[in-house]
């Protein structure tokens, strides 16, 4: 991995193209930015606090309006947002753009924007927020010459809990097992429900700094409607505690159970056929398509 310095950040290049949220957010704390990157994935939460953390790091408080643009890909004319990537920094070493809805800007396969993917402008910090990628498309070729894309999918039950006790620690709090393992059940995987409700137990009295079982029982309610598609999810995702939550939620809100075992079996059938597909080199959105698997359905089997 080449590195070259630019002002007071060092901008690295990169030979692979997916990045993971902890790498990116290492190389951040390191001052270690790219001049790209494309961000998807349902877990907002994440892709909001690694965009906060690039602006801590980009922007300085006192000229942060002359230097932060964020335009929408679907409302505003491309060209537009090209001109704003090519405009210089005020009063500081470096700009940032935030591009939201960026899926167009791809799917287009704007020719004056591929130029630019290719040839970024050195003082801009440039990140694109979209639903979903096609890494065989010119855009992301292009993109992972001089950038980086981001997967922001949900964290898997040991990451979750390693971010409870983490996002408490930060909040000044201890967090016990038992208080980890009811929160999750009331709460479920969402890390933006997570972090409110972990605000919401940090109201203990002065003396206290550790959050216990009953104090989740009680500042917190049960919070979630499940559906029986949450339930194969899980499953398929080999969450036990959480499959095992999300049945019996169903079960009490009245779904019958040979539905819900129906739903298990077909997601464990779609995981083998997908996985003998990618062993045969077909990739997520040509399996999504075979398999009749929504956008972005497939990244659970890559797991």
């Amino acid at each position: 991995m080449g590195r070259r310095f630019t002002g007071f950040i060092v901008y690295i290049s990169r030979t692979d193209v997916i990045m993971k949220p902890q790498e990116l957010l290492r190389d951040i704390e390191k001052g270690k930015l790219l001049p790209l990157y494309y961000f998807y994935g349902p877990e907002k939460w994440l892709m909001d606090e690694a965009l906060n953390k690039i602006k801590e790091r980009v922007l300085n408080p006192a000229t942060r309006d002359f230097n932060l643009a964020v335009l929408d890909a679907e409302e505003g004319d491309p060209e537009m947002i090209l001109s704003s990537l090519q405009v210089f920094p005020v009063l500081s070493s470096r700009r940032l753009v935030v591009i939201r809805r960026a899926d167009v800007l791809w799917k287009k396969g704007l020719s004056f924007f591929l130029d630019y993917i290719l040839n970024p402008n050195p003082s801009t910090c440039a990140v694109f927020l979209g639903e979903k990628v096609d890494l065989r498309t010119k855009f992301f070729q292009g993109l992972g010459k001089k950038g980086a894309v981001i997967s922001f999918y949900p964290l898997f039950e040991k990451e979750i809990i390693r971010w409870v006790r983490l996002q408490a620690g930060q909040l000044g709090y201890s967090i016990s097992a038992p208080a980890i393992d009811l929160l999750l059940d009331r709460v479920g995987p969402s890390l933006r429900e997570l972090s409110l409700e972990l605000q919401k137990l940090t109201l203990l009295p002065e003396n206290r700094k550790s959050i216990e079982e009953e104090d989740v029982q009680a500042l917190t309610g049960d919070m979630r409607d499940e559906s029986p598609f949450e339930l194969s999810r899980a499953a398929g995702r080999f969450n036990l505690r959480e499959a095992l939550r999300v049945l019996r939620k169903n079960l009490q809100q009245g779904e019958p159970l040979p539905l819900l075992l129906s739903l298990i079996v077909r997601q464990f059938r779609l995981i083998r056929k997908a996985q003998e597909l990618r062993g045969e080199g077909m990739d997520k959105k040509a399996i999504e398509a075979k398999l009749r698997i929504p956008p972005g359905g497939a990244e659970d089997f890559w797991r």
